[in-house]
C-alpha cells in the first residue's frame, strides 16, 4: 500500500526513528502506526546499543521536580536532572522528556547516591565487604559460600546507591538502565543520565 509522507512524518514525531526507517516500517506494517512504531523499535535497539558507548551526547536537557508529601504543603523533596543526548531535536522529543520526568521522580523516590558503579566509593563498598564476609564467618558458612554471599551483598549496594542498577520505581521488573537503553532505542541516539541532585528537607 502507499505511504503517505504525513504517516512517515507522524511516526518519525513519535518515535524519533531515521526518516528512511519509519518509512520503511510502515511499508512492513501494511502502514499499521503501532505495529510500525514496534518494528521501528526492534530493528533500532540491538544497533543502538551496539553503537552507543563510541558517540557523543553532548546536547540534552536539565529536568527538575518537585515533590510535596502533603497536598497544599510546600515541597519536601526536589530533584535536578542532566539528561544528555547528541542533538537538540532529540531533547525535544516526547519521549525524551518524560523519560527525564520519569528518572526524575524515580531518583526522588529511590534516593540513588551515583549514576554508575565506578562512581561508587572504593572505601565504602570495602567497607560494606569486609563487614558481609565477618558476618558470614562468624555465622559458620563455608569460604567458598561466604565469596558467593559477600559478592550477592556487593550487587545490593549496587542496587541501593547506584541509579541504573536500581530497579526502576515505575516498573521493578526492569533496571533503570533497561528502561534508559529501550528509549535510547527508540530515539535513535545515545541517552545518557549525566548527572543528578536531590535535596530533601530533613532527609
Amino acid at each position: 500500500m502507499a505511504i503517505s509522507a504525513a504517516d512517515v512524518k507522524k511516526l518519525r514525531e513519535l518515535t524519533s526513528a531515521p526518516m528512511m526507517a519509519c518509512k520503511q516500517a510502515l511499508v512492513d506494517a501494511d502502514g499499521d502506526m503501532d505495529r510500525a512504531a514496534e518494528l521501528v523499535r526492534e530493528r533500532t535497539g540491538a544497533k543502538m546499543d551496539a553503537r552507543a558507548a563510541d558517540r557523543t551526547a553532548s546536547e540534552g536537557l536539565i529536568h527538575s521536580y518537585l515533590h510535596a508529601p502533603t497536598p497544599g504543603l510546600p515541597p519536601k523533596v526536589g530533584v535536578m536532572l542532566q539528561l544528555s543526548c547528541e542533538t537538540d531535536f532529540v531533547a525535544k522529543a516526547d519521549t525524551v522528556q518524560k523519560l527525564a520526568k520519569d528518572l526524575a521522580m524515580h531518583i526522588a523516590a529511590a534516593k540513588p547516591l551515583v549514576v554508575t558503579e565506578d562512581q561508587v566509593d572504593g572505601d565504602l563498598l570495602a567497607k560494606e565487604r569486609e563487614f558481609a564476609r565477618k558476618e558470614a564467618l562468624e555465622q559458620g558458612k563455608p569460604e567458598h559460600i561466604v565469596d558467593r554471599i559477600v559478592e550477592g551483598k556487593v550487587k545490593k549496594v549496587f542496587e541501593d546507591w547506584v541509579l541504573l542498577n536500581q530497579p526502576f520505581v515505575l516498573d521493578p521488573d526492569r533496571s533503570v538502565a533497561q528502561v534508559i537503553s529501550e528509549v535510547q532505542a527508540t530515539v535513535g541516539e545515545k541517552l545518557e543520565v549525566a548527572r543528578f541532585a536531590r535535596f530533601e528537607i530533613g532527609g
